[in-house]
């Protein structure tokens, strides 16, 4: 569940400051990260905000990377002044009835103006522009627009213009559907609270209302609101707040609230319905006459207990008290790391990365020995659909870029999250004209697996080589759910995308017969909801150039005689290749019998060959899945990529995202309609872009209690080498050994080891093998930005 409102957020929203940052959470801003050496582990105070990007082995600047803070001062300053028509107040002023800058991010390049510098053509970057975004709050109607502000340096040649959004006729504004959110707080709590008495002899409690922190009162839960007939309407749930963790999504009570939340005026807005016990009230009166009279049927309320804590801090297992393996990492990293220029390079794979606050980490300019093989890979969008027989389970649908999944990323735990001995770089958000600085969110490391690259046995010998790969890894986390995005590196050229989730699950109220339609029982009262999570990818993919070709390769079974057959058909089976000629959507095939290739027609490896990139699903929970079914009302036309598996499409300059994060409120006309991107282009030998699915049909059951394991809920894509070398890449790199054997007499004749080994011991740093946590869950560290004073940019 994606509640808007959860009690750290309750108690956040009434300080002044955190008014502002509580609509700010809902959109999107990219942000450059400021990356900590933990060679020096300096404290947050000491952090400088601007730093030389050079490099010995970087190879040129990162024109992705976020903007410096004196470019974040200079366009706040530029645009305060000259924008008079935006009727701007500075934010730290602002309430939610005022107009003002709520984020602001580079407007990256376009790929056209990006590869001219990257491929040499130019030795000048780019011009720089900003991309800010505005929330109107002085008109009736609240709405958000964003503007592009450059170029940059600010000088008289800098302009302000609107966001042009493509296939759209007409610059429109996005609504707010929730325009002033401490109002909507304090008016359902308003509602619960006139009906506490029979919430009191229902479920057991009460609403915890006016700064009430009772850990066994009621809590509201907000489905995601949509607009009908002109109206504003969205359904609530009543939950337990949770004694021993932030379990709510695990103790819904069976009881809901239809409100239509309608304009700015809480005096205005309507209970619509009440729902409880399979019976629908049209109104407070008619619940109240129902509950008073004779007969009327009470459930059982959901309580909190022992099955909802996830730690075990009693348990008698023997084994856990001893030491269990880890990772050491004796010689230190073997990739080489800028974190100010945010470049990578490791065993002939070389990339940079940025950071946005509704994405989290693209990649750009990714490279294997040389030859780039994508311009851009990154996360789009991440959706979770539900189903259910009550108003909240069976409609509920989640964006989740709304909410952030860049400013959703936690702080990692050494020794947990990552090996103890990973670097760990942290991000920056500007928000509300503030910088916040977010530490450990990104690890980057090098890991071996517990099964070989490689292996070989003869009479004579064995051959077998180490498989090491590079992760780079964060962790988002939105609501109940933690998401662990992993871009892994493969010595062969492979790229792995990989996405994991863990966390509570969202419930439903047991209703015997009725809600095991959609899941499981669980508990006493509470039962599994099943539900769709389906996460969109962009590749961007330039093999050996950005003429690129989609293949399609069927393995299909034949009949077929050979001279050698003497005239008999033989059932066998044979390859059928395919082009791609035009824009479509995909499915992954019955039985793994179709591959898809990208290739170059252009560039042939030794063989004559075709050399390209194969895309296919990876490690995790089966195949990758997309929606389970179509036309959810909650959904609209806002998430059309989660349709089917992939996609291919011709990349163009204006199609930069596959969603808008404020395609959540504008679910039947969003900003970025996916669907209007596939309009029958030809393909063949155009820039293309693949846009594929991870996710699972998620069927929870007890095993999902407390919380979900990530290695059941696992997906992943594999980006692998197909006839893109002569011969297999990981043989220059991997580390390995031939062991020649004796013969009949036996043992060892002799050992050769490829690459290096440890002959003797070695010598570790305990920092980099045991987890020290004492610096975990440091203070945010918070600058503002508008109005400013110089020394702010030293802080």
């Amino acid at each position: 569940m994606r509640s808007l409102f959860t009690p750290r957020l309750i108690v956040a929203a009434v300080t002044g400051v955190l008014v502002v940052n509580l609509t700010v959470f809902f959109f999107f801003s990219q942000a450059a990260p400021f990356f900590v050496s933990r060679e020096t582990n300096p404290t947050a105070s000491s952090l400088p905000l601007n730093f030389d990007t050079s490099s010995n082995f970087v190879p040129r600047q990162n024109i992705w990377a976020d903007l410096s803070d004196r470019e974040v001062v200079d366009v706040l300053k530029h645009v305060h002044s000259v924008a008079s028509d935006l009727n701007l107040t500075a934010a730290v002023n602002a309430t939610l009835w005022d107009n003002f800058i709520h984020g602001i991010e580079l407007s990256r390049p376009t790929k056209k103006d990006a590869l001219r510098f990257i491929t040499g053509l130019s030795e000048k970057p780019t011009p720089r522009y900003a991309r800010i975004a505005v929330h109107h709050g002085t008109s009736s109607e609240v709405y958000w627009d964003e503007y592009i502000v450059g170029p940059l340096p600010v000088s008289e040649d800098t302009k302000i213009n609107p966001v042009e959004y493509p296939h759209r006729t007409e610059i429109e504004h996005a609504r707010n559907l929730v325009p002033d959110a401490i109002a909507f707080k304090h008016w359902p709590y308003s509602i619960a609270q006139s009906v506490a008495d029979i919430t009191q002899d229902l479920l057991g409690s009460t609403i915890n209302a006016d700064g009430k922190l009772d850990p066994d009162g009621l809590e509201m839960s907000f489905r995601d609101p949509w607009v009908q007939d002109g109206r504003i309407l969205r359904w609530c749930s009543f939950q337990r707040a949770g004694s021993r963790a932030e379990a709510g999504t695990l103790l819904p009570q069976g009881l809901y609230v239809k409100l239509d939340t309608t304009g700015r005026d809480p005096n205005k807005w309507k209970v619509l319905r009440w729902y409880y016990n399979g019976h629908l009230y049209n109104s407070t009166e008619d619940f109240r006459a129902a509950w008073q009279s004779p007969g009327f049927e009470k459930l059982p309320p959901n309580r909190d207990g022992p099955w909802t804590t996830i730690e075990e801090f009693s348990s008698q297992v023997y084994e856990r008290e001893k030491p269990a393996p880890i990772m050491v990492h004796a010689g230190g990293p073997r990739y080489q790391l800028d974190r100010h220029a945010q470049y990578v390079s490791w065993m002939g794979f070389t990339f940079y990365w940025s950071f946005a606050q509704a994405t989290g980490i693209t990649l750009f300019d990714i490279r294997f020995q040389g030859d780039r093989i994508l311009y851009e890979l990154g996360l789009q969008e991440a959706m979770a659909q539900y189903a259910g027989s009550d108003p909240l389970q069976g409609a509920a649908a989640y964006l989740d870029s709304f909410f952030g999944m860049g400013r959703a990323m936690f702080e990692l735990v050494p020794g947990y999250d990552c090996p103890a001995y990973a670097d760990f770089m942290d991000t920056i958000i500007y928000d509300a004209e503030h910088t916040q600085r977010r530490q450990k969110t990104i690890c980057l490391f090098e890991y071996t697996a517990d099964y070989p690259l490689q292996r070989h046995s003869t009479s004579f010998y064995v051959s077998i080589s180490r498989n090491n790969y590079l992760v780079l890894r964060t962790t988002a986390v939105v609501g109940n759910y933690d998401y662990t995005v992993d871009y892994v590196f493969y010595l062969d050229g492979s790229i792995e995308i990989k996405v994991r989730a863990s966390g509570y699950i969202q419930g439903a109220y047991l209703v015997p017969g009725e809600t095991q339609e959609y899941g499981y029982r669980v508990h006493d009262q509470f039962s599994t909801s099943m539900h769709d999570h389906v996460i969109n990818f962009k590749a961007d993919f330039d093999i050996i150039g950005s003429q690129n070709t989609l293949i399609k390769v069927d393995i299909e079974p034949k009949t077929k005689s050979y001279p050698w057959s003497e005239g008999e058909g033989l059932h066998t089976m044979g390859l059928n290749r395919i082009p791609i000629s035009k824009e479509c959507g995909f499915n992954w095939p019955a039985n793994s019998q179709s591959m898809y290739i990208v290739t170059n027609n252009q560039s042939q490896n030794k063989w004559g060959e075709t050399r390209g990139y194969r895309i296919m699903p990876g490690s995790g929970m089966g195949t990758p899945s997309h929606l389970a079914f179509e036309g959810s009302r909650s959904l609209g036309r806002a998430a059309m990529w989660a349709t089917k598996d992939l996609w291919v499409t011709k990349q163009k300059d204006d199609e930069v995202r596959s969603a808008s994060p404020r395609n959540a409120f504008n679910t039947d006309q969003p900003m970025v309609d996916f669907s209007q991107y596939l309009d029958d282009e030809h393909i063949e030998q155009e820039d293309l872009v693949i846009w594929f699915n991870l996710g699972n049909h998620h069927v929870p059951h007890s095993g999902d209690i407390p919380n979900t394991l990530q290695h059941t809920s696992s997906s992943s894509v594999m980006l692998v080498p197909f006839n893109f070398h002569d011969r297999d890449a990981s043989r220059k790199s991997a580390q390995g050994v031939r062991v020649d054997l004796a013969g009949k007499n036996g043992g060892i004749a002799k050992a050769q080891f490829f690459g290096h080994h440890y002959e003797h011991g070695f010598v570790l740093d305990e920092n980099h093998v045991i987890s020290n946590l004492t610096a975990y869950g440091a203070q945010e560290h918070n600058v503002r930005k508008f109005p400013y004073t110089e020394d702010m940019l030293s802080m």
